[in-house]
């Protein structure tokens, strides 16, 4: 009887050790997902972006195509407008229609 306790001791420590190895392999694989193209989130690469320019062009209202074109998405090489009005919006920026000759009635996003 000891005997085969021992041996269910020991299964049950094999498993253990398993299941800990297979968490660690699937943890390490997350980290390193190949489809991901940009860890930075888009409210750091809009606030770098911003930091980067001088204060005539960061201060201007800046088309939603504009920032898109300088910015990096996660999986894809550009972002989706959707992702980066939201990140936008928690920055403080406000959407505006702009009514000058020039615009034409066009949506920019400024930060008052």
């Amino acid at each position: 009887m000891k005997l085969y306790i021992d041996h269910l001791r020991a299964e049950r420590e094999r498993a253990r050790s398993e299941s800990k190895e297979a968490i660690r392999a699937a943890e390490r694989k997350r980290l390193r997902d190949s489809r991901i193209q940009c860890d930075t989130p888009l409210t750091d690469q809009i606030e770098a972006l911003m930091r980067s320019l001088p204060p005539a062009q960061r201060n201007r209202p800046w088309a939603m195509d504009e920032l898109v074109a300088r910015l990096h998405g996660r999986y894809n090489a550009r972002p989706c407008a959707g992702s980066v009005g939201v990140a936008l919006r928690r920055l403080g920026w406000t959407r505006i229609r702009d009514w000058s000759q020039d615009g034409g009635g066009r949506r920019v996003w400024a930060k008052f």
